[in-house]
Parts: structure tokens; sequence; C-alpha cells
């Protein structure tokens, strides 16, 4: 069925409104106003308050004593820091949330949100797909890494516990309402931080412009985040103080969090299937980009050749391995041998890889055998 005709499936594309500049953290008071927030509840984490964030945010929203905070968010946001945020937003009669801070903290603050207009509890929806919900209170979120692309997605994962696996969920509802990009917020970031988070960039960009979802806007990101990654990585983690690079790297991690809503592929699954050992996601991605990508380009080559030449390379040349010779380059390994991962067996990394639903729209469906090798040779062990 061609697009146009009865019945065939609607090209949509969810986008938060977005303020990008250096210093633009300083427009969020007239953000809130227009959302028609007063009592905002400010989602943080004691690493974003240690650094000065929280005061520099107060600061700039200029009504310190209209803003309730709750700074506790754990590096791995569990289902209890949710329910102690939604208590707090409770309590001070909140009608709005503002998050600073990383993935983890945008995430938490995504449900805090939905839980503040929808009854039940966090364990109701998270790992529940297809449960009923309302939309949330509006959310303006302030990212101060670049990589996850929570600001600009439509997805957000949580613990149940600090021993259990994330789940996660998907609405539109948990698209933030704001996105301010702010890149004066990054340069702080270690240099290991910022080229591990800027690889998890590139990895959603790559995955999301290759998956099988016929999203024309969202393909145009996609290549766009990878040509900004592919231009100022290196820049943004020699020179923290760079503030071009700082910006083109969160309009890149902006975009990653686009791609995410066109579905990603074995890389992902890979970094799911080892994220046991509590390594950075993004190494892991990018791990899995260069342990994945040969299979996943040779299904869609005028993909992969699109992606090559946004990543500036020459026609014909190794997608992999220009990704492997970038993390080593910015002192990041390339191999689960190099990141010193400890694995049992590479089946049970295989079979939970194959299960995993990074698989969906991925024009490559490894079998799990496929996935074995690609893993075994990444471990430099033999296949087993």
């Amino acid at each position: 069925m061609k697009r146009g005709e009865a019945g065939a499936a609607a090209l949509v594309l969810d986008l938060p409104r977005t303020v990008c500049a250096a210093g633009s953290i300083c427009t969020l008071a007239g953000e809130l106003e227009a959302l028609g927030v007063r009592r905002p509840l400010l989602v943080t984490d004691k690493g974003i308050q240690a650094a000065g964030l929280v005061a520099r945010l107060a600061d700039a929203y200029g009504n310190a004593n209209a803003l309730a905070v709750f700074g506790d968010v754990t590096e791995n946001p569990l289902f209890s820091d949710v329910d102690r945020g939604v208590a707090l937003y409770q309590q001070h009669s909140c009608d709005g949330v503002v998050a600073l801070g990383g993935g983890s903290v945008i995430d938490t603050a995504k449900f805090i949100a939905l839980l503040a207009c929808n009854t039940g509890h966090i364990a109701d929806y998270a790992g529940k797909p297809g449960v009923a919900h309302k939309a949330s209170a509006p959310l303006v979120a302030i990212p101060t890494t670049a990589g996850t692309g929570s600001e600009a997605s439509h997805s957000a994962a949580i613990h149940p516990d600090a021993s259990a696996p994330a789940v996660g969920m998907s609405s539109r509802h948990l698209i933030p309402r704001v996105a301010i990009l702010d890149p004066e917020l990054t340069t702080g970031l270690p240099a290991r931080l910022a080229a591990a988070t800027g690889i998890d960039a590139l990895s959603h960009c790559i995955e999301g412009y290759l998956s099988d979802k016929d999203q024309p806007l969202g393909k145009a990101i996609a290549l766009e985040g990878i040509a900004r990654v592919a231009g100022a990585l290196r820049r943004a983690v020699a020179e923290p103080a760079d503030l071009d690079a700082r910006t083109d790297m969160m309009l890149a991690a902006y975009a990653g969090g686009v791609s995410i809503g066109m579905g990603l592929g074995p890389a992902h699954a890979v970094a799911l299937a080892c994220s046991d050992q509590g390594f950075h996601h993004g190494v892991l991605s990018g791990i899995g980009l260069v342990a994945t990508l040969e299979a996943t380009v040779a299904k869609v080559p005028e993909r992969g050749a699109a992606v090559g030449d946004a990543f500036g390379l020459a026609p014909g040349a190794s997608l992999a391995a220009a990704i492997a010779d970038l993390m080593r380059e910015l002192g990041l390994p390339a191999t689960l041998a190099e990141l010193g991962y400890a694995a049992d067996g590479v089946q049970a990394l295989a079979d939970a890889a194959q299960r995993s639903h990074f698989n969906i729209f991925a024009p490559a469906k490894p079998t799990s055998a496929e996935y074995a090798a690609m893993l075994a040779e990444s471990l430099a062990v033999p296949v087993s």
C-alpha cells in the first residue's frame, strides 16, 4: 500500500520545542511561564549539585523559592527514585517538572511527570507495553551530557531495584515539552565521559538511520547527527571549552534521541546483553557497532554508503573499522576483549542478543549462531 492510500501508515515525528545556544539555560523562566508552570519540581543528582549547576539554574530561573528540588537520583535509577520524586511533587503541589542532568535524571523525570498525572505506581507502567495512560505533567529537559538523547526521545528506562535489569516504556507522552541545549553545561565533563557519551549518540544515529522504519524526516536528522559527531567529537574531548564542538555534540545527541524512535539494531542488542557488569552503555554500544555493522550494512548497502559519506569516509571504506579507530583514538576500547568483559559463555550472550527487541526494525536480524560468531570475535575467544 502506497502513502496516501486509505489505511497506509502515517509518518509521525514528535519533537519537543528546542532551544539551543550557549547560555540558553537563561530561557528557563520564560519557557516555564509559557507552559503555565509556576511551581516546578527540579529533578537532578548529587553530582550535578556538587558541580554547581543547580545553583546556576536557580539563578537563571530567578525564583528559587518556587523551586522544589529532588536531588537524589541514583546513577542507575530505581523505581524507588520515582516514588520519592512523585511524593515530593505532590508534597509541594508542583505543576511541572524540570530535569537537569544526564539520561538517568531525564528518564527519572519523565516517569515522575507521568505519575504526576496518572493513577497507580511506576510498576504499573514501566515494562508494561500498551498500558493505558494520560498525558504527563509539563517537562523541561536540560541535558548536561551529550549522549543519551533522552531530551528528544519517547522512551525511558528504570530499574525495579538495584539487582534487576532495567525495564522501559515508550510513549509520546514521555517526550519533553521543551529541551534546552546549553553547551556551557557540558564543558566540565571528563574526557572519557565526553568520548563515551559521544559514541552513544553516534550509535543511536547510525542504527536509527539503518533501520527499516520509513521515516524520511527522522533519517535526515540521523545523518546530520552522524556528520556532527564526525566533525566535533574529537575536538569536544580534546578541548572541553570549545563551545562550537560542544554545541555540535549536543545537537548530535538530540538527533540520536530522535533516531531512537525509528528503532535501533544489533549493536544495541549486544550492548544490552553485555550490560550486566557495570560498563558504560555508550562504550558497549560502540563495541556493538564494531561487532555487528558489517552484517547490517551488507543488508542495506545504499544506507550504509550514506552513513559512511556522512561520517566522512571514502566510498567502500569499512564503517566498522573507522568507528573502531575513532574509539581507540579517544582512549576507549573497541572490542569486548579490550574492555575486559568477562563472559561466562558466548552462547548465552548470543541467545540474549538474538531475543532482544532491538532486532525488530533492524535490516539484519542475526541468528543466535551469527551473534555467537560476532561476540566470539569481539571477545577474542573461539566460538563454543
